[in-house]
């Protein structure tokens, strides 16, 4: 049995079957070692399952779930970023977004399917250093499958 929500959005209506969100960086951003990333634009959040002030994503139901995060790390010398995807504390996906000290962009992006429980806690963070994000083409997505 399905949950049906609408959603009034660009006066459309939408018919919403599940759970699912996006969100980006709206801003350029540094974060420490473990400490989750926020994405505050939010773009889609059908059952406010993730906070754009925290930066986690709690499941509301059990089942298995896609998620989905791409990384601009800045192109100055020596920036990068290893994100990982967060299940309840444990890392389930990893990224090296690294330049090679070079001034060039580099975008990375990485995917994973978790199963999760309901009230599991998912979200992204630098399992190694410190990040320099930029923002605007860094968003992090998640939908649940079944």
């Amino acid at each position: 049995m399905f949950i049906i929500t609408y959603l009034y959005v660009s006066k459309m209506f939408y018919v919403l079957v599940g759970v699912g969100f996006q969100a980006y960086m709206g801003s350029h951003k540094t974060f420490a070692k473990g400490v989750p990333w926020v994405y505050d634009r939010v773009v889609t959040n059908t059952h406010n399952a993730y906070s754009a002030t925290t930066g986690k994503f709690v499941a509301p139901s059990k089942g298995l779930y896609i998620f989905s995060y791409q990384t601009l790390s800045d192109h100055s010398s020596g920036k990068l970023s290893y994100a990982a995807l967060h299940a309840n504390g444990k890392i389930k996906s990893y990224q090296a977004c690294d330049n090679g000290g070079s001034r060039t962009w580099l975008t990375c992006s990485t995917s994973a399917v978790v199963v999760l429980d309901k009230g599991d806690v998912v979200y992204i963070a630098d399992h190694v250093s410190t990040s320099t994000i930029r923002g605007g083409y860094t968003d992090f997505s998640g939908a649940k499958l079944n």
